[in-house]
């Protein structure tokens, strides 16, 4: 069921040496996660409905991942949209957006 290697990412502020903020993605998961896409056609996981331009990722249960970190899966990263959690912390499916070309608009 979990054959899909993914791992969770998040932006931090850090400073430099000439004391300027820049932002850098620190890993936070490395997860098996079961990815459902849609291929044009509505599809529904736990009463949800996935669009064609939305990915989500249903792993086991792990706290801390929320909305706005990222999703590093086979070089595309796609910003997380939104979380849902299946039962008493037994899964938590993760949606994220992609684009046309499979990539969402993250920050370098």
């Amino acid at each position: 069921m979990f054959d899909h290697h993914i791992e969770i990412l998040r932006y931090e502020q850090v400073r430099d040496a000439y004391n300027d903020r820049s932002k850098v993605l620190t890993h936070v998961a490395t997860c098996y996660a079961q990815r459902t896409e849609s291929g044009g056609k509505e599809n529904i996981y736990a009463g949800r409905i996935v669009h064609e331009n939305e990915v989500v990722y249903s792993i086991r249960y792990r706290k801390g991942i929320s909305a706005g970190m990222v999703v590093l899966d086979e070089g595309r990263r796609l910003r997380i949209t939104a979380t849902q959690e299946e039962g008493r912390r037994w899964r938590l499916h993760i949606r994220a957006t992609k684009t046309d070309s499979g990539e969402s608009h993250v920050e370098d």
